[in-house]
């Protein structure tokens, strides 16, 4: 019963826009797929993932309407119940299991990445709470904070010096580079700097590409390499210091877009023809970022 109730409180990552309850998923077998390339899904059964990195990005971005003073008091006056309302769901999910960022079909974890955001937004929300000056509200925040952080730890590997994707699991993930970039990680530190080393030894191509991880998924291993975690690999060598092997692998990787200057989703190794979804969103925001710390590094105005 228990677990039901779990279920249809699942706040789902996607919706149809007619509301249906369900959105399915095909494979529609008498199509022979782009280049090929089998088989032709129609739907989307992402509909039915846990991701429960989701409640500390939604605290993350509630933060500024406290430390932007800006914002005026009556845009941020009903806020604090929707501050105790996503608390309520990390304490629910900390300790569960989900999809993780890339959508595992069958290999629910306790997902570093997903520890990760919910240490950040639990960060977040006792900022926000000593803003308004509620010790409770802080309390409780921290509290979370330090069982996720827990959860992180666990992941660590002493003798490869970094953290894997998961408790128990040898895999590594590129969206550990998080850790860096979230300063859960301080970027001066040594363990920063071995984590780094590491995932690049292991994830990084020599052309400068850099894959999600390499481990088998729910569709055999990965082919082709993930832009996004390129664009997160330049900015944590930004942080942890190293700028000028940040440029140059930021510049390495325009070659990657299109004749309008377009990214895809994903990149082969081998040819550097895109694939995935295109133009994707998430890449060129991973851009955006990357030149952005650069410049901050540079103590340039962004706009020169």
């Amino acid at each position: 019963r228990r677990r039901q109730q779990r279920k249809d409180e699942i706040d789902h990552t996607n919706e149809l826009l007619d509301k249906q309850k369900k959105l399915y998923e095909e494979i529609m077998d008498h199509l022979d797929g782009y280049l090929g390339n089998k088989p032709v899904r129609v739907g989307n059964q992402a509909y039915e993932h846990i991701q429960n990195d989701i409640y500390g990005q939604v605290l993350i971005s509630l933060l500024p309407l406290y430390t932007d003073h800006r914002f005026i008091f009556r845009e941020r006056k009903d806020s604090v119940r929707w501050i105790e309302s996503i608390l309520n769901k990390i304490d629910r999910t900390i300790d569960e299991k989900d999809a993780g960022i890339w959508e595992f079909r069958n290999m629910a974890n306790i997902h570093c990445y997903s520890n990760l955001f919910q240490w950040a937004g639990c960060n977040a929300a006792a900022k926000m709470a000593i803003t308004i000056g509620d010790k409770e509200l802080e309390g409780r925040a921290n509290s979370l904070r330090d069982r996720a952080a827990a959860h992180i730890e666990s992941c660590y590997d002493p003798v490869r010096k970094v953290y894997t994707n998961a408790a128990n699991s040898p895999h590594l993930d590129a969206s550990t580079l998080q850790l860096i970039m979230m300063n859960y990680l301080d970027p001066a530190s040594q363990r920063a700097k071995d984590h780094l080393i590491a995932l690049e030894k292991e994830l990084k191509t020599p052309n400068g590409l850099f894959y999600r991880y390499l481990h088998a998924d729910d569709f055999g291993k990965p082919k082709t390499t993930f832009l996004i975690c390129a664009f997160w690999y330049v900015e944590a060598l930004a942080c942890v210091g190293r700028l000028d092997d940040a440029m140059r692998e930021f510049e390495n990787l325009m070659q990657y877009c299109n004749h309008l200057l377009l990214f895809s989703e994903d990149v082969d190794e081998e040819t550097g023809a895109q694939w995935g979804n295109f133009p994707q969103a998430y890449s060129h925001v991973g851009l955006m970022n990357a030149a952005y710390r650069i410049a901050i590094k540079l103590d340039r105005p962004v706009f020169l």
